[in-house]
């Protein structure tokens, strides 16, 4: 096989490896993942990624070299920028919007010198005092553009590392995209009905929200609260061990619960009450210790929006939970306050070959936009 008739994606989680080979064609050729024990530990991560490495060429017959890594850090950092450029000569006017661009990149790197820059995306170009979503296909005459971009960021130190793993295994990162980011461009096409539509990935130790509006990145913001603390919450509440209480919120991620701060009037689940009976725990209780964790986890990735809590946008805004840690939305629902008044909640259940396959997605359609 050619080296360059196939894309390899690695999508390096808190938890997990996984590891994912396509053809041109977006066809899966190889896909394996790998649990990590020890978060943190980058010996673990090499050898796990070395194993990996090696199955997928066993399985491919070729030799693997340029890898696209996805990654999610709760350190992400957003920044917006608008830059302005008066022109009073003939243009080509992509070429103006390639300069502006690197001039902003520069720009973003000499303020922030401890930051890596993973995206930068364009929101808006301004031709003319003319608002435009994307490079009109006829481009008037322009004496003034301005272009707004988005920049995301993640600490030198975290790409550094993550960039010393593959150096090891002697491959080459040649795209490094942020996953959740990744994993909602590609879901957002299943979720038309609105124009505003926010993906919640909560995982491991963070959660991170995305929002767009009319289909363009309109807000991003990661917190470092994620299911592991929903478990701490179980643990440190009830008085059980981590383990007991990762394996009561695995129960709830297959039951039918309604969550509520109402007092339970019968056991809802019980197949969920044998689990839990002999330890004498309130299930009324252990509801509420869920939901109140989920409810922060909402009010903190939301602060910081720019439009109001009780802005009809808000009311049109179509909530999607994806990641591991949103398994607790699968079958059971949630009575948040009245605060929140989101039009629908959806839950979207991810395998890990699409998550892998978002990252090929991404790459082909959006990179250059």
């Amino acid at each position: 096989m050619k080296k360059d008739s196939y894309s390899t994606i690695i999508d390096f989680g808190s938890n997990k490896l996984r590891l994912g080979v396509f053809d041109e064609k977006l066809s899966n050729l190889f896909f394996q993942s790998k649990d990590i024990c020890q978060k943190n530990n980058y010996e673990e991560y090499t050898n796990s990624l070395h194993f990996l490495i090696r199955e997928a060429e066993n399985k491919i017959s070729t030799h693997l070299e340029n890898i696209t890594v996805l990654y999610d850090t709760s350190e992400t950092l957003t920044i917006d920028l608008s830059i302005k450029k008066k022109l009073d000569q003939k243009i080509i006017f992509k070429e103006v919007c390639s300069s502006i661009i690197l001039e902003a990149n520069q720009l973003i790197e000499d303020c922030y010198i401890n930051k890596k820059i993973i995206h930068a995306i364009v929101n808006k170009y301004i031709i003319n005092d003319e608002e435009f979503l994307n490079i009109p296909k006829k481009i008037p005459e322009i004496n003034s553009v301005i272009i707004e971009i988005k920049f995301i960021c993640i600490p030198n130190k975290k790409y550094e590392n993550i960039l010393e793993i593959f150096k090891k295994n002697n491959l080459k990162i040649i795209n490094f995209f942020l996953t959740s980011l990744v994993k909602s461009f590609k879901y957002l096409d299943l979720f038309n009905e609105s124009n505003f539509t926010a993906f919640l990935d909560i995982g491991l130790e963070r959660s991170t929200l995305i929002l767009f509006i009319n289909k363009k990145l309109h807000f991003l913001n990661s917190v470092p609260i994620g299911g592991i603390h929903v478990s701490k919450d179980i643990s440190h509440v009830m008085k059980l061990s981590f383990d007991e209480s990762e394996n009561l919120k695995r129960t709830f991620n297959k039951s039918e619960i309604d969550f509520t701060y109402e007092e339970s009037k019968d056991e809802d689940n019980v197949d969920l009450i044998k689990k839990i009976i002999e330890k004498n725990i309130s299930i009324s209780t252990l509801k509420q210790v869920v939901l109140a964790r989920v409810e922060e986890i909402i009010e903190l990735v939301f602060r910081g929006l720019s439009f109001a809590k009780n802005d009809r946008n808000r009311e049109d805004l179509n909530l999607v939970l994806i990641g591991n840690g949103s398994l607790l939305f699968n079958k059971n629902s949630f009575q948040l306050e009245d605060k929140y008044n989101f039009k629908e909640i959806n839950f979207y259940e991810e395998n890990d070959i699409e998550i892998c396959g978002a990252g090929i997605i991404f790459e082909k359609i959006y990179k250059n936009e």
